[in-house]
């Protein structure tokens, strides 16, 4: 039985089959590359939001702080 032996011609078909697998490889990274920015800034957006909030909080448990201070004020004046 004879060895098996490759053929080392490169033809039309292997060039297409190449070229689009590179294209289709650039493609989807920059499909992808487009993606992974869009989930950065979402993801940036919800920290800020969620740092605002925080801060927020901080301010009403102040205020509410005050305003509790203030009416034990009244209470003992009255």
């Amino acid at each position: 039985m004879p060895a098996p032996r490759f053929d080392f011609t490169i033809n039309l078909g292997h060039v297409l089959t190449i070229t689009g697998l590179v294209v289709t490889m650039a493609i989807g990274w920059a499909n992808f590359d487009g993606r992974l920015r869009t989930v950065e800034k979402i993801l940036d957006t919800a920290t800020q939001t969620l740092v605002e909030q925080v801060r927020q909080g901080a301010r009403i448990d102040a205020v509410v702080a005050r305003v509790d201070r203030l009416e034990r004020i009244v209470d003992v004046r009255q």
